[in-house]
């Protein structure tokens, strides 16, 4: 069923109108709009107006789309005062057509106009007094908040979300975003899809490459290409780098990666098996003892920042696997994947069920690892679930991955020395 918004075929135009409608349809959130973005324009706002790709007082100019280019894309207004909004997605704002736009209006008889311009990027380079550019991310991040207010919101937030995936889907936004990270929030009622989910992990890295802690602690280069584009049914995940090996392949050396798949988050310390020079060799002077003491400490930190609680996992994995082409899913011809906390008597006897310890699973892996002769992977890490215990369900999501990859700590700085 096609959606209550989609009655444009461009995108930008969709986006402006799901927008306008919901201002229309719900005076509280118009006037929150004004107060947030326009403050102090209009003195009375229970008599405002509001019509779209037209002019004011001429509500029906024409049905096509090419003939309306010229117009506003809005305006909001009174007897008096007019507020003209222009919104670019994959265009840019024109200087030459806002002042268009203010001349048509004002010939209209209004005398005190002002123009907000919806960008995904700001440009400072365009400049007129009365105009002012806001981010469609603030608009989103507004709109977020009024969720709790009005129904209308929570509509324009969930149109948001399924326009910006079918915009990257058709290459129409390329660069930056229309939505802001709300969290993970996966569940029964919102199940997990592939577009969703390849939304929120872009969101999600780029919200971790803001927040310093991991370069502060971790010495993670924030400023360093990732993953790149995610080709259509590949796995999404993505990957960060340390600083000091900015000029090796990510698949020469230690990563953090960062995955969302359809049951977990996953967050996790990743040793490829082309790990080339001091970690290659740090990687095989670890002895048992050395090995089993630096990951008690790392399920401790797990313990530290998540206690016991149901809504995640430690874990380790090794993996063999190999590709029939370059873009072509993996075969896995092996794996070993288990909980860290089975291998210590402290940890596995508070978990729920009661768990025996089972250290077998650690020393099979460090012997895996001490002797390795083919392409095994080593992770460690944790997974985060959609459950009722669910941590990253909210905007605050990105602390927890980031205390995920501050666990790991302790290998990161052995296999750095």
């Amino acid at each position: 069923m096609r959606n209550i918004f989609d009655q444009y075929s461009l995108h930008e135009n969709k986006l402006t109108h799901s927008l306008v409608s919901c201002l229309y349809e719900d005076k509280h959130l118009l006037n929150s709009f004004l107060k947030n973005f326009c403050p102090n324009f209009f003195n009375k706002k229970s008599n405002l107006k509001i019509e779209q790709q037209t002019v004011p007082g001429e509500s029906h100019l024409s049905s096509d789309e090419n003939e309306r280019k010229g117009l506003p894309d809005a305006v909001i207004y009174s007897e008096e005062k007019c507020l003209i909004l222009e919104s670019k997605i994959s265009s840019r704002l024109a200087r030459d057509q806002l002042i268009r736009h203010e001349r048509t209006v004002s010939r209209r008889g209004f005398n005190d106009i002002r123009i907000i311009g919806v960008v995904v990027d700001l440009m400072p380079n365009v400049r007129l007094d009365k105009l002012k550019q806001i981010t469609w991310n603030e608009v989103y991040n507004w709109t977020y908040k009024e969720t709790k207010k009005s129904e209308w919101a929570k509509k324009l937030i969930e149109y948001f979300n399924v326009a910006e995936n079918k915009m990257v889907e058709d290459e129409y936004l390329t660069e930056g975003s229309i939505t802001e990270f709300t969290g993970v929030d996966f569940n029964k009622n919102n199940p997990f899809s592939y577009l969703e989910g390849k939304r929120i992990l872009k969101l999600l890295i780029k919200k971790l490459k803001e927040n310093r802690v991991l370069e502060k602690e971790l010495n993670v280069d924030l400023t360093a290409k990732g993953r790149g584009g995610i080709k259509k049914g590949e796995s999404l995940w993505d990957f960060l780098i340390f600083k000091s090996d900015v000029k090796k392949k990510f698949t020469h050396q230690l990563h953090l990666t960062l995955g969302v798949g359809e049951t977990h988050v996953n967050a996790n310390l990743t040793i490829p098996h082309g790990v080339k020079g001091r970690f290659k060799k740090n990687y095989k002077k670890l002895s048992w003892k050395k090995f089993r003491k630096i990951i008690y400490t790392i399920a401790k930190n797990y313990k530290g920042y998540f206690g016991n609680s149901e809504g995640f996992k430690p874990l380790i994995a090794t993996v063999q696997r190999r590709y029939p082409s370059q873009s072509a899913m993996p075969i896995y011809d092996g794996t070993i994947k288990f909980d860290i906390r089975t291998a210590f008597d402290d940890l596995s006897n508070n978990l729920k069920p009661n768990q025996r310890t089972q250290e077998e699973w650690l020393k099979a892996v460090f012997e895996i690892v001490k002797n390795k002769k083919s392409n095994i992977q080593f992770q460690i890490g944790a997974e985060f679930f959609y459950n009722k215990y669910t941590m990253i369900n909210n905007k605050d999501a990105d602390t927890v991955v980031c205390k995920s990859f501050l666990a790991c700590k302790p290998l990161i700085k052995y296999l750095y020395k």
